[in-house]
């Protein structure tokens, strides 16, 4: 989540653009390491900046939502500018979809349509490699000349970058499932990815079809909204059936108006294998460089409200062996079982410095005193009794500890 100070900036429409970048990064203590991280919280904030509701909030000013577009947007190309060719920026997807997307909807206010507008003209510079123009505008002299200054740029030059990245698949194993199907109009293309969605609750569905519904949902996430079975059950069923399609449906979920249903639903999962994993792509911080899922982001906010209840609600269910969405434990090893999969997950967490122990010891504690008997259990058991006792030392409950413990967990 974007600090106050770096909000406030990035809010600047008076300042260039050039020197907002410039003191936004010196509020880093170490750029290198934390750039990534910087433009992870910048990326979040540029798509909650479309949300209608803010839009039409008349408490924030047109301007000052167009700054934020328009400094962000060029935060994101400055922090990888060093790399030189824009094909080397790691949010270079990003860029392509935003402009690919430039065409504004029906149904949207003039504060967004304009948002839309201003944040493809500028990122269509990044595109043409003609940002030296602008380094020199603030976000409010760009805003005015916008229209003028936008770029037709052809989206196909950077197919072989996105494939480089991971992206896009190589173009000979990229044969849409949807495309061959000879589809003709919107109507016949909304049906076989409905069908699709479908079946893939219950059938393994081919990589093919999968990239296919993935590429096609991305460019229509309204498609998506109206498409998925946002149940418990459904998003149960689809992530162990086809689990990666599964995780890659969750992500692109969270970049649209559901994220708050989405992420309340999470709460509920059954705690099972690729449930877990789920939640582990979703929860742990990715390596630094490594090219960015956008909608994987989680602020701590976020995290905080989904974990507490989790781990509350899965482990009461493995007390009762009912995990729910179909789900039971049928003997003592299974239910062993999931107690081993749930504390290797909180270890995965604790671990990665996706979570501190203190924040989590009384549903880390619930857990590991039921199902002591478990080795993976009484580990994480022991580890949490270490904790308690260095905050009797030193004379604090784990609520008012002073530093937040980050646990090495073997």
């Amino acid at each position: 989540m974007l600090s106050d100070e770096i909000a406030a900036l990035l809010s600047d429409s008076e300042r260039s653009l050039s020197e907002v970048a410039t003191r936004v990064i010196a509020t880093l203590s170490d750029p290198d390491e934390q750039a990534f991280y910087l433009a992870c919280d910048v990326l979040f904030m540029l798509e909650e900046l479309h949300r209608s509701d803010l839009a039409n909030d008349k408490s924030v000013t047109e301007i000052r939502l167009i700054a934020r577009v328009v400094n962000g947007e060029y935060l994101l190309y400055r922090l990888y500018e060093q790399y030189g060719l824009i094909d080397m920026n790691p949010f270079l997807a990003h860029f392509v979809d935003v402009y690919n997307r430039r065409k504004i909807r029906e149904n949207v206010s003039n504060t967004l349509s304009r948002l839309y507008n201003v944040q493809a003209s500028i990122i269509s510079l990044f595109l043409s490699g003609e940002t030296a123009a602008i380094r020199l505008l603030t976000a409010a002299q760009f805003a005015e000349q916008a229209d003028s200054m936008a770029r037709d740029v052809d989206l196909s030059r950077f197919v072989d970058a996105l494939v480089n990245q991971g992206v896009l698949d190589p173009p000979e194993s990229r044969t849409s499932a949807i495309e061959s199907r000879g589809l003709k109009s919107q109507s016949q293309t909304n049906e076989i990815v409905k069908r699709l969605l479908a079946s893939a609750l219950t059938d393994e569905i081919s990589e093919t079809d999968a990239d296919s519904l993935i590429n096609t949902l991305r460019s229509d996430l309204s498609l998506l909204t109206s498409s998925v079975d946002l149940s418990v059950n459904g998003i149960t069923s689809m992530l162990h059936v086809n689990p990666v399609l599964g995780r890659s449906l969750i992500t692109l979920l969270l970049s649209t108006i559901l994220r708050t249903d989405v992420l309340q639903l999470l709460q509920y999962l059954p705690p099972t294998l690729p449930v877990l994993e789920a939640l582990n792509h979703l929860l742990v911080p990715p390596p630094s460089g490594q090219q960015l899922v956008t909608s994987s982001l989680i602020r701590d906010e976020e995290k905080s409200a989904l974990l507490h209840p989790f781990l509350s609600n899965a482990t009461r269910s493995i007390e009762s062996k009912t995990l729910g969405s179909g789900f039971e434990i049928d003997d003592a090893h299974g239910q062993t079982r999931h107690v081993q999969l749930l504390c290797l997950f909180i270890q995965s967490l604790l671990r990665t410095g996706a979570i501190m122990l203190e924040e989590y010891i009384y549903e880390i504690q619930a857990l590991t005193i039921s199902f002591v008997y478990v080795p993976e259990a009484r580990e994480l058991f022991q580890t949490v009794q270490s904790i308690l006792k260095q905050h009797a030392t030193a004379g604090a409950g784990p609520q008012s500890a002073p530093q937040r413990t980050r646990v090495q967990v073997l």
